[in-house]
C-alpha cells in the first residue's frame, strides 16, 4: 500500500511527463485542484511539501488545568 507522500509524489511525477494538470488529474483519479496543490507544494518546499500539515498534534498548553 502506498503511502500518501508516496501518491502525492505520484502525483508529480505524473504532471511532470503529461505537463497537464486535467491529463494529471484524469490519469491519477484527483480533481484538477488537487493535482495543482501538490505540483505548487513540490515546486516550493520539494518532498518535505508533501507532508500534509493540516493534521498537526495539539500543543499543550501550559498553566492551568482543570
Amino acid at each position: 500500500m502506498m503511502s500518501d507522500v508516496q501518491k502525492r509524489m505520484k502525483i508529480v511525477e505524473t504532471y511532470k511527463k503529461l505537463k497537464s494538470l486535467r491529463r494529471t488529474a484524469e490519469r491519477t483519479g484527483v480533481n484538477v485542484k488537487t493535482v495543482k496543490k501538490w505540483v505548487d507544494r513540490f515546486g516550493s518546499h520539494g518532498k518535505k511539501g508533501m507532508v500534509d500539515k493540516r493534521f498537526k498534534m495539539p500543543v499543550k498548553s501550559r498553566g492551568r488545568s482543570r
